[in-house]
């Protein structure tokens, strides 16, 4: 296993382990179940499904017992999330 935050963008050089994952996604049941019930109780219109076949079969089951998340608990994400590296950045280098 991977040292450090294995979600997010591949470190440089490192294997990809989903073929058609770009990053290195949520893999782990209940993991995956926190980042989707952030992403669900927020007012979005869509989620973006995982890439891979197995990690989308297991967002589909877990999306099934969906419970919005609580204030303390999105911000416990929020404060997670500005901790890691970003995916993408704006403005973008290109912008």
């Amino acid at each position: 296993m991977p040292e450090g935050p294995r979600e997010g963008a591949l470190a440089e050089g490192a294997k990809n382990r989903y073929e058609k994952c770009w990053y290195e996604p949520f893999d782990a049941p209940d993991e995956a179940r926190q980042a989707l019930r952030f992403t669900l109780s927020h007012a979005v219109t869509a989620a973006i499904p995982p890439g891979d076949e197995t990690i989308f079969a297991m967002a589909l089951k877990l999306a099934a017992g969906f419970q919005p998340m609580s204030a303390a608990e999105a911000e416990a994400i929020k404060t997670k999330g500005l901790a890691a590296k970003p995916l993408f950045k704006y403005p973008s280098e290109q912008a």
